[in-house]
């Protein structure tokens, strides 16, 4: 269990290794990012072509008006964030739904400051406004492709707890204080890290108080042992309740996790009194079986097999079990389940069952994956040398003997380019082919993006409504005049 812990510490501390690395020397989608973040405009183009003949698992009506919708129609769009001047932090998107040459609708998302503010034709002479978050925009003068990515999971995680604000007498959501946490800067994450060390001690010295060894008799394999830890849901209250007093006592956490919380956050989850509250929660929580975490060794001492089940207040149930080489992963709840085996064959290849079950319906098969991804190489052409880089990743998916669903193949094969100088524009194309065997249908999905020069960013209307104080009668009906937009706009199946 410490090691999950540890795992989980390392997931928090991900971004900002990633991010530490400049790898725009030799990785054209990063030497993108940096681009961007240095005002170029990225530039994509989406576009989908769907087979005449009809997947297994949708009826002719919906698959033809999909395809019939995707027919010659392409979604374009232009970002920017500007480093310049006076601009400096404004950004724009532009989203254009286009058939052939034609426009059929253009959509724009300004960042100026503090807010977002959304227009187009699908929402007539309104413009939406909703709160933005710049904190990390600033951080680094180019961000890395991790850091575009944080900058998203914080906006989000911000922009979720502004539209959706909880209701009198609920608690705020932790979206935006964990997104906020997976995002803060190294020297946030060493402390957190260094506080959270005796929560990770305690719970090994618990775990192992709790272990239990039995001798285990093989007919085959001779004598073996199983160590065994087994708790009740009773057993787990006490120790969180444990951990808990220990939190509620932890001055030095408390005051770092209050500087990065909201005050509405910080009365919800940071004030010692909270805790009767979570007493009584977890004393009257009902677990739909016992926790069980067990290691098994041959004769030998070495490890055979680790399982641990999981049990959820929800009465769901987290199943992990590894085997050699093989980790399988699954939830369960009432009568259904997930199930999924990984194995890895060789560097960038692995294989594996899965099974799912969900009311009466259930499939199983066998799946094997293989990812290649070509370092940069130079090249000589008619406009002199430059870089490029490609790659491939393949999906087969084989349904076991007694199932009718077809065998499937999905291939994503990835093609870049870029001039030698960072400066020069660069190119990452993708291109998605799903196939079905038996049916014979198919799906083409293109990825087409640039880099470029600047582009000049447009004002928004001066009528704004602000989203975040909307109400929910408002909102649904701004979505369904969005929905009936588009859909006035793509052709029906004929």
């Amino acid at each position: 269990m410490k090691k999950w812990l540890s795992f989980c510490l390392c997931l928090v501390l991900l971004p900002v290794i990633c991010g530490a690395e400049d790898t725009s020397q030799t990785d054209i989608a990063a030497l993108m990012a940096r681009q961007v973040s240095g005002n170029s405009t990225l530039r994509t183009q989406l576009t989908a072509e769907l087979s005449e003949a009809v997947p297994s698992f949708l009826d002719a009506g919906r698959w033809q008006s999909l395809r019939a919708a995707a027919a010659d129609t392409a979604v374009e769009t232009a970002y920017i964030f500007s480093r310049a001047g006076e601009t400096l932090g404004n950004s724009q998107a532009v989203i254009t739904l286009k058939r052939g040459d034609e426009a059929l609708s253009v959509l724009r998302v300004s960042g100026r400051g503090e807010q977002w503010r959304l227009w187009g034709d699908a929402l007539g002479d309104t413009a939406l406004g909703l709160p933005r978050d710049t904190s990390l925009l600033f951080r680094d003068r180019y961000l890395t492709l991790a850091g575009w990515g944080a900058v998203l999971l914080r906006g989000l995680g911000f922009t979720q707890a502004q539209v959706d604000p909880p209701v009198q007498g609920q608690w705020p959501s932790l979206y935006r204080f964990i997104a906020a946490a997976f995002t803060e800067t190294d020297a946030w994450k060493e402390q957190a890290g260094s506080l959270l060390s005796k929560y990770t001690d305690q719970i090994s010295s618990w775990m192992q108080e709790k272990t239990r060894l039995y001798l285990i008799m093989d007919s085959t394999k001779g004598m073996g042992t199983q160590s065994e830890i087994k708790l009740e849901g009773s057993d787990l209250a006490e120790e969180a309740l444990a951990l808990l007093d220990m939190f509620y006592h932890d001055s030095a956490l408390l005051a770092l996790l209050r500087d990065r919380m909201t005050e509405a956050e910080a009365q919800s989850y940071l004030e010692p009194g909270m805790l009767l509250l979570y007493e009584q929660v977890l004393r009257n929580m009902e677990l739909p079986e016992k926790m069980v975490f067990s290691r098994l060794y041959d004769h030998d001492g070495a490890l055979e097999r680790t399982t641990l089940r999981l049990p959820l207040a929800d009465g769901g149930v987290l199943v992990w079990e590894m085997a050699g080489d093989t980790n399988t992963y699954g939830l369960e709840k009432d009568d259904s389940w997930l199930r999924v085996s990984v194995n890895a064959l060789s560097a960038g290849s692995w294989q594996g069952d899965f099974s799912v079950k969900q009311a009466a319906q259930s499939y199983a098969g066998q799946y094997q994956l293989f990812v290649s991804m070509e370092p940069v190489y130079e090249d000589e052409n008619a406009d002199g040398r430059e870089r490029r880089q490609n790659g491939v990743i393949t999906l087969l998916i084989t349904p076991a003997a007694d199932e009718s669903l077809p065998s499937q193949t999905l291939t994503l094969t990835v093609s870049a380019r870029a001039g030698l100088a960072n400066d020069q524009p660069a190119h990452w194309n993708a291109d998605l082919d799903w196939q079905e065997a038996d049916t014979g249908a198919y799906a083409h999905i293109a990825l087409k993006t640039r880099t470029g020069a600047a582009i000049q960013q447009a004002e928004a209307p001066e009528n704004t409504l602000d989203l975040a104080q909307a109400d929910d009668q408002t909102r649904r009906a701004l979505m369904a005049q969005v929905l009936a937009h588009y859909g006035q706009l793509l052709p029906a199946a004929p």
